[in-house]
């Protein structure tokens, strides 16, 4: 089976759906429930819908107990402790991108690869003015914005000054980078 066809259930909702759209946990022999997203743990897994909502109702009422047959302990900061790593590998893969030369930065020149339709999507930050916003959303059309990280954050993973307008190019690493972008606004969003 390919890895685009594996599809798991969502022990908390009953929703089935493909293992990149979901959140990998395991049960620890303590009962702790922790992130597992790289499969590197020893425990029981399962997964979880992708919702930060979802995590939090988690954390005060746990129907895991009754769920997994066994006395679990659900953290208090496991929400912020998802948002944590998904941040990260949303970072980490822009980062990537960066360093394979498959990320452009700088608005001029966001707008000129978006011009040639070399671009596969457009990251901005969130806090970027809204006349450069605008800009940018009327050469992008129907591609997709992601506004997920403020200039200081985009800056310091990227190692540069005043990073406000990048676009990954059209090439096989934008899949990479947009599925940990979508992953990481999935969770924010629902």
């Amino acid at each position: 089976m390919s890895k685009e066809a594996e599809i798991r259930k969502c022990v908390l909702t009953g929703v089935v759906k493909p293992k990149d759209e979901l959140l990998r946990f395991i049960l620890l022999k303590d009962g702790t429930i922790l992130p597992d997203f790289n499969k590197k743990l020893d425990g029981h897994g399962f997964y979880i819908s992708n919702s930060k909502k979802i995590l939090e109702e988690l954390t005060v009422k746990n129907p895991l107990n009754k769920i997994l047959h066994t006395k679990t302990v659900v953290k208090e900061d496991l929400p912020q402790m998802v948002e944590q790593i998904l941040c990260k590998k949303g970072l980490d893969a822009v980062n990537l991108a960066r360093k394979s030369g498959d990320l452009v930065l700088g608005q001029e020149k966001v707008k000129d690869i978006i011009a040639k339709g070399k671009a596969a999507f457009v990251i901005e930050a969130n806090d970027a003015g809204d006349d450069g916003k605008q800009k940018i959303t009327a050469m992008a059309k129907d591609m997709e914005i992601y506004s997920l990280y403020d200039v200081a954050t985009l800056s310091k993973a990227l190692n540069r000054e005043n990073t406000v307008y990048l676009a990954v190019k059209n090439t096989p690493m934008s899949q990479m980078v947009r599925l940990a972008l979508k992953r990481y606004q999935t969770f924010l969003n629902k």
